[in-house]
Parts: structure tokens; sequence; C-alpha cells
């Protein structure tokens, strides 16, 4: 491993833990909104089971088929609150547009910035970022279209072969392609965003094209930074899971909502270890492309002849 990749990566870590009051207002706006999307779905299941025999499946242990059948009635109360939910998802998903400016201008300057400042940050790149959004969407439609191919040729494997095994190969060859495809668009933004920030870029496009530059010079060593972190944030979340399904009893309420938090500040400071990492890089790469000022000797300029001062004969 290359000795400025290991100091861009555990350098983002470090500004990460720096700043890390980004991370505790991201966290706790995150509980609020989901406090917000969920209020009415557990004020409806309390109605419907805290005097129901039915409860005890739920409160010690999960029972899958007394939730289909409470999904199944007709006043269910795991499908009246799913607008709501999908649109406070909407609105967190816009709010954290908002923040990439501020927390990216932060990671970049390496510096506290004034409230004032940082929502300053925040809004003068908001529109920018939202062309940027709408660009990827642009660019998820082929990468959707893919997908679609790929779960057609599944299918038809599946019909056509006796065996079950080329079918499920098919799929997870696809699923993998698919995979890194997505990480690498994800990168290519993600640089957008920063080339967007540091270098005060307008143009979208113009930023777009700079990031597949980037990415196409330096693309193992920006794929490398990229997945370490999902790697680690992967097994932390993989254990936390882990935990909570063979660990805790089913009436550990209180353990199971604190683990499920600790789960969603480990993906949350991961993915800010992420913009910091890609900050660090860019402004590493930044500073080593500039051009060495060529030396040069200094003009030498020939004498000029000064006249002698007039000085009157004497008498």
């Amino acid at each position: 491993m290359d000795r400025t990749e290991g100091g861009t990566f555990f350098r983002g870590a470090g500004l990460v833990w720096k700043w890390q009051r980004l991370l505790w207002w991201i966290f706790a706006m995150s509980l609020i909104f989901a406090h917000l999307a969920t209020q009415g779905m557990v004020e409806r299941l309390g109605q419907a089971l805290n005097h129901s025999d039915a409860s005890q499946f739920f409160v010690h242990g999960f029972n899958v088929a007394q939730l289909g059948a409470l999904a199944a009635q007709p006043d269910s109360p795991l499908t009246s609150d799913m607008p709501a939910a999908a649109h406070y998802s909407v609105v967190f998903m816009i709010f954290m547009l908002f923040l990439t400016g501020g927390i990216l201008a932060t990671y970049i300057r390496d510096e506290r910035l004034r409230t004032g400042a940082f929502f300053e940050a925040c809004g003068y790149h908001f529109w920018r970022f939202f062309r940027l959004l709408i660009y990827m969407l642009i660019v998820f439609l082929p990468l959707a279209g893919l997908g679609m191919g790929a779960g057609a040729m599944y299918n038809r494997i599946d019909e056509r072969s006796i065996s079950p095994f080329p079918a499920v190969h098919f799929f997870e060859a696809s699923a993998i392609v698919l995979l890194f495809l997505l990480v690498v668009i994800r990168i290519w933004f993600d640089m957008a965003q920063v080339i967007a920030v540091a270098d005060d870029e307008k143009r979208m496009h113009k930023a777009l094209r700079r990031a597949f530059g980037l990415l196409w010079h330096n693309f193992f060593s920006l794929l490398w930074l990229y997945i370490r972190v999902s790697i680690i944030a992967w097994i932390f979340i993989g254990l936390g899971l882990a935990l909570w399904m063979l660990g805790l009893k089913p009436e550990s309420n209180i353990a199971a909502f604190l683990l499920s938090q600790l789960i969603i500040l480990i993906w949350i400071a991961t993915r800010l270890w992420q913009r910091a990492s890609e900050s660090l890089w860019y402004r590493r790469h930044a500073a080593s492309s500039v051009p060495e000022p060529v030396w040069t000797p200094a003009p030498v300029m020939a004498p000029v002849a000064v006249a002698e001062p007039y000085v009157p004969p004497t008498t």
C-alpha cells in the first residue's frame, strides 16, 4: 500500500473525529426524522396490540406468520403510514444534500466554520449538488435497464436449465457487476462534489468531466480508498446485526433500540469517513498537480551611461 494512500485513509478517520459535531448533528436529525416517520404507525400498533393476545408473538419473539396476518387486516397499521415514511425519507435525503456543501467545505479547509459560514456554504452549493443529483439519476437509467435485462435473463436460464445452479451463478455474477458499477458511479459523483466545493466550480458538467478524468487516471487508488471504508462499515454492521439476532433477548427492547442506533451511527460515521478521505485525497492531488515554477535568471540590464553634471569653468 502506498504511504500517501495509507495516510489519507487514516487521516480521513482523524478528520471525522476532529469535526465529530457534524456526525452528531446528522445522527440527531436522522433520529428526529425517524421518530416523525414512525410515530403514527407506533400509535396504531399500540391501539391494535396493547390489549390483544397477539402481542405475545412480538414481545417474546418475532412471528412472521402473525406479522403477515396483521398486515392482511383491512385496517392494518403496518401499511397506513408508508406514504408518510417515504415522504420523511425524501425530506431527509434533501436535508443531507443541503448539508453536503458545508460538510465538504469543513473537510477541505480543515477548519471550524462559524454556524453562519457553514450554512452559507450549504446553501451556496445546494443547487449545484441538486443538478448533480439529476445527472446521477440520468446515469442510473442505463444501469436500471441492465438490472432489468439481467432479471429477464435469470428467469430465462432458470426456466430452460434443469439444474438451478446456472441461474444462481448468473444472478451472483450479475449482482457483482451491477454493484461494482454502482460503486464506480458513486465515487465519480463524490469527486464531482469535492471539485465543485474545492475549486468553486459552477458548471457541473465540467465538474463531472474533471471527476471522470481523475477517476480514469487514479482508478485503483480511489476505488481502494472507498472500498476499504465500506468493508469496515459492513464488518461492524454485520457484527451488530449478529449480536441483535443471536445475543439479545426478545424482551430487551431498550438494548435493541440502543444497538440499532449504534449501527446507524456507524453507518453515518463511515460515510463521512469516505467523504473526508476523498477531500484529503483531492487536496493532496491538487497540491501535487500544480507545476513547479521554472527558474529563469533575472535579466541583466546593461548600465546606462549617465552624462556627468555640467561644471561651469572658473574664471
